[in-house]
């Protein structure tokens, strides 16, 4: 019995010990198959799938060797650019050999032939796949531009049929890439259009294609949110409207202005409103705001470039009306922007424009120096419009342009009263209306509101030495610093008596210096007693307000 017992013990263990190896042997294939699986994933994520976008980088893994990267992707690329050039000289030998339909017919066998590798390469090889589909589509277009345009005697005559079917191209791949999401061959396809606006020489038909560009980019972003071919294509659209008011130079070989742009004007009009909408377009989660600034600014630089080239060589004795009309757009936009854009900086950008528009035009109706004037108060408006919108950027921006316009004004003329009183009242008035409204501007500093005080000394001294007889300088300014005591003291505001006391200073300068030469000896005795007891008033009542402070 006990022999029994201890063989059904062995048998025991021996079970016990064949479970646990069975248990380590399922528990190393499970990891083994785990890891493999893991090793597919990795690999499958790294290769390109055919319903992704394509990118013109050579995708890396790491550890891949540089051979095996050059060798794969390298020479697809190389490959593809022989192939595109092979069969674009083979197409160019037969035209020139005679057989014109026959190359026509060549062409596009062979771009389906491309296309047709494209597809059955999409899913073993799938980025020379895409590749393969990228070459078609260029050679497509090459064959759809040869029909027409570099031919002697083209298979299609009329010019107006050569242009629809060479955009019918770009067309289809347009309608494609924005099903697909494809920005790159939506970039392509848009290039493609602009070269066949370019390639017309006509520039109803340039401008016309240049300006559905804009909307179709503005469109893109709109729905998919690509702010780069935006970005891209701003400068692009811009470049056409050069190109086709230096009458086409690669089309006609001649490197001129053309002798009128017509209804080009409204087409640069259009294109720069179109591409405004980037403004009040609602921003994409995965766009910054400071791409989508710097793209408006980017627009309305080379607007004004394009605009500036059109003025001077078509519109220099008629631009008042193009102006007015810019002005008048640009400030209502921004109005609709301060309500409806998401960044409001925008507002004020559109605005400031506007004012710069408004100020061509001004100029082109009063010219020099009377502009001055109604520059000046226009200064003042741009305030009011700073305060209405909330802008400190505006203000800012107001200052700067301000002293500007008065150091021009400075050094050309300085000497027309208007204009001068104009200068010193929207100084003082802006410095005011900053000083009201700080908190409503977020303005935490006084630099901006000294400045214009600054500048009210400055042009207060000018307009009252040029609005009066030169023996009566000194008692205009005496009397200008008695204004400044009345006001300082009405609203208690030290700036403003400060004011005062730096003209007595230079009124007694200037009649210690100047007036004891050139006034007459009784009217000097008069001006000296008066500025005298106007000073000694003057320390008198500081003498008394200081010792009823310390009381």
């Amino acid at each position: 019995m006990q022999i029994e017992k201890s063989d059904s013990r062995e048998l025991n263990s021996l079970r016990n010990e064949i479970e646990e190896l069975k248990n380590r042997i399922n528990l190393i294939e499970a990891s083994l198959d785990i890891q493999e699986w893991k090793q597919s994933q990795s690999i499958s994520a790294h290769k390109v799938r055919p319903d992704d976008d394509f990118e013109l980088n050579i995708p890396l893994q790491t550890g891949d060797s540089i051979e095996l990267r050059v060798g794969e992707y390298g020479m697809a690329w190389i490959g593809n650019i022989v192939l595109l050039f092979g069969i674009s000289f083979l197409v160019q030998y037969l035209q020139n050999s005679g057989y014109q339909v026959f190359s026509a017919l060549m062409g596009f066998i062979s771009v389906a032939a491309i296309y047709a590798g494209a597809y059955f390469t999409r899913i073993s090889l799938s980025y020379l796949s895409k590749l393969f589909a990228y070459t078609g589509h260029l050679l497509l277009f090459y064959m759809a531009l040869r029909l027409h345009f570099f031919q002697v005697d083209p298979l299609i005559k009329d010019d107006l049929t050569g242009i629809i079917a060479l955009v019918i191209v770009p067309a289809i791949l347009l309608y494609l890439s924005y099903h697909r999401k494809s920005q790159l061959m939506s970039g392509m396809a848009l290039l493609m259009l602009l070269f066949s606006g370019i390639i017309s020489n006509s520039v109803p038909i340039a401008s016309g294609i240049t300006t559905v560009v804009a909307l179709l980019v503005m469109l893109f972003y709109y729905r998919l949110g690509w702010l780069k071919i935006v970005f891209i294509f701003i400068f692009l659209i811009y470049l056409s409207h050069l190109n086709w008011l230096l009458n086409s130079p690669f089309a006609s070989h001649k490197l001129e202005f053309i002798k009128s742009p017509g209804i080009g004007y409204s087409y640069i009009f259009a294109t720069g409103f179109i591409l405004s909408l980037l403004a009040l377009i609602p921003k994409k989660k995965d766009v910054s705001d400071d791409f989508i600034i710097t793209s408006i600014i980017w627009n309305g630089l080379l607007f004004s470039l394009v605009l500036a080239i059109t003025v001077v060589t078509f519109l220099s004795a008629n631009y008042v009306p193009v102006f007015a009309v810019l002005a008048i757009f640009c400030l209502a936009y921004a109005v609709l922007l301060q309500s409806r854009s998401p960044l409001k900086i925008t507002a004020s950008m559109y605005a400031l424009y506007g004012f710069l528009a408004l100020s061509v035009a001004f100029y082109g109706i009063l010219l020099l120096p009377k502009v001055f004037m109604l520059l000046a108060v226009q200064s003042l408006l741009v305030v009011i419009m700073a305060l209405w919108f909330r802008s400190q950027f505006i203000v800012i921006m107001n200052s700067i342009l301000f002293m500007v316009l008065l150091i021009v004004y400075l050094s050309t003329s300085g000497d027309h009263n208007p204009t001068n009183f104009s200068f010193m009242l929207v100084a003082l008035i802006t410095a005011r209306f900053i000083n009201w409204k700080k908190e409503r501007l977020n303005i935490k500093t006084e630099y901006i509101r000294n400045l214009y005080l600054a500048f009210g000394f400055l042009m207060t001294l000018i307009a009252f030495y040029h609005a009066f007889p030169p023996s009566y300088i000194t008692v205009s300014w005496i009397f200008a610093a008695l204004l400044f005591f009345m006001v300082g003291r009405l609203i208690n505001n030290i700036k403003y008596r400060w004011l005062a006391i730096g003209i007595l200073i230079v009124s007694a300068l200037k009649l210690i210096f100047v007036d004891l030469s050139s006034i007459d000896i009784g009217f000097r005795v008069l001006v000296f007693l008066l500025l005298a007891i106007i000073l000694i008033s003057v320390s008198i009542l500081y003498t008394k307000y200081l010792v009823k402070k310390k009381d």
